[in-house]
């Protein structure tokens, strides 16, 4: 199990910054939706995606210890060569302090000459050979507040995202590596399935478990859970989401 630094908390990592992304919808509580395709932020969300990589730096590397300080750029990022090839996603909270970014995740697009990291990770989970171009890894996933509540629905929030992505682009057999102890968590959201067993992963400093993500039985698990949510992420895509109602009076002008 990763290293968690226990004084490192979730308040501590989910970035803040002043954002427009409320400003057509001031008494939303969340907005949800795609930030990125290929590693080019949607064109507005320029800051947006830049603090998505301070999330993803804060938990990864300073919280989890899943990463190390040399996978680290110059910039502070831990952008890596799979963000140029991936559908990048994430969650803002409208909060009196600004606009947090609560969640991301990406989906990694096999292509035709470049392996997904669970294949030359966990290459003894593929006998039958390369996979298709149009299969994708879950990746960077991310989902950090200070209730668990509000977590947990982040989290669903990104899986139901990428559901819809799926569906809207024909993108085919979905895989992730995850922590073994996420495994039982996992199985409440979505529909999983082992394809080997757990293994260390020198890049995650950690065990790690080759999972299939059955795509069907997951959009019916995540139906059941709120009826018509992935379609209603899919009419709306590239545009946001916005849902629920801000708890408080929200004010402008926090720094990220």
């Amino acid at each position: 199990m990763s290293q968690i630094d226990r004084s490192v908390s979730n308040h501590d990592v989910i970035p803040v910054l002043a954002s427009q992304v409320f400003a057509e919808h001031p008494t939303s509580r969340l907005a949800c939706g795609l930030l990125a395709v290929d590693g080019v932020p949607l064109p507005g969300l320029e800051d947006e995606y830049l603090a998505h990589f301070s999330l993803r730096r804060r938990v990864y590397v300073d919280q989890t210890g899943q990463l190390s300080e040399s996978d680290i750029l110059e910039d502070g990022t831990d952008r890596d060569p799979d963000d140029a090839r991936s559908a990048t996603f994430a969650v803002f909270e409208n909060h009196p302090d600004g606009v947090r970014v609560l969640g991301v995740s990406r989906l990694i697009v096999r292509g035709e000459d470049t392996p997904l990291p669970v294949e030359e990770f966990c290459p003894g989970s593929f006998p039958d050979g390369p996979l298709s171009p149009r299969s994708v890894e879950v990746s960077r996933m991310i989902a950090r507040h200070e209730t668990a509540v509000l977590q947990d629905l982040v989290q669903w929030h990104l899986f139901t995202l990428m559901l819809s992505y799926i569906a809207n682009h024909e993108l085919e057999r979905t895989f992730a590596i995850i922590e073994p102890w996420f495994e039982r968590h996992l199985n409440s959201i979505i529909s999983i399935e082992r394809i080997g067993e757990p293994l260390y992963v020198e890049h995650y400093l950690d065990y790690n478990l080759p999972i299939e993500i059955n795509i069907p039985a997951s959009a019916d698990l995540t139906n059941a859970r709120r009826a018509g949510s992935i379609d209603e992420y899919r009419a709306a895509e590239p545009a946001l989401t916005f849902l629920g109602r801000a708890p408080h009076t929200v004010h402008r002008g926090a720094a990220a």
